[in-house]
């Protein structure tokens, strides 16, 4: 329920800024790369170890007059997940790295800032899980590495330019990372 009136609510601000008649920060043409640290997942098999980190590059395009930017994601990610047994007495650890690989898009918010683009968007992209099994772990038919999943996401965020070339960024949403901060580059 929450997720829907976070949908709704994006939504009712997107169509009052579609008749804004302001620039937007990032304007078409320009191409941005991002590095960015996340907290929390969705997919991952015990405890994190290492948070998302992704590397992420955004073109900025207009389409009729609506600005948008389309790119592409890399990220990994590392969790832990321990199992032990009183009966046997013995402790095994499976160690999980994620491998996202996926393409976004994101319709920018027009604003008098020339500082300030916020925007909302969709993640598509295939998270390449491998895992490292404990070698003692004598047990058939246990934990796989064939876990690999296709992964949707969907995000709003800002960046802040505090020079004309670099920004940092804030992100919330679902996909690689529930909240995600980093820095931002202008090519």
């Amino acid at each position: 329920m929450k997720r829907t009136l976070g949908v709704l609510l994006f939504v009712c601000i997107l169509i009052v800024n579609l008749n804004a008649e302001y620039p937007t920060a990032f304007q078409p043409g320009e191409k941005i790369v991002q590095a960015g640290l996340g907290f929390g997942m969705m997919g991952v098999y015990g405890d994190v170890v290492i948070p998302p980190i992704s590397v992420s590059i955004d073109m900025a395009k207009e389409i009729e007059g609506y600005p948008i930017s389309y790119g592409a994601i890399i990220g990994l990610a590392q969790s832990e997940y321990g199992w032990s047994s009183t009966y046997y007495t013995d402790e095994w650890k499976w160690t999980y790295t994620y491998f996202l690989l996926g393409a976004r898009a994101a319709y920018h918010l027009k604003m008098k800032s020339d500082k300030i683009d916020p925007y909302g968007g969709l993640m598509l992209g295939y998270n390449i899980v491998s895992v490292k099994e404990p070698s003692n772990y004598y047990v058939t038919g246990g934990y796989s590495s064939k876990s690999s999943y296709m992964m949707y996401g969907f995000y709003g965020g800002a960046r802040y330019f505090f020079n004309p070339k670099m920004a940092v960024y804030a992100e919330l949403g679902y996909g690689f990372g529930y909240l995600n901060l980093g820095l931002s580059f202008k090519l």
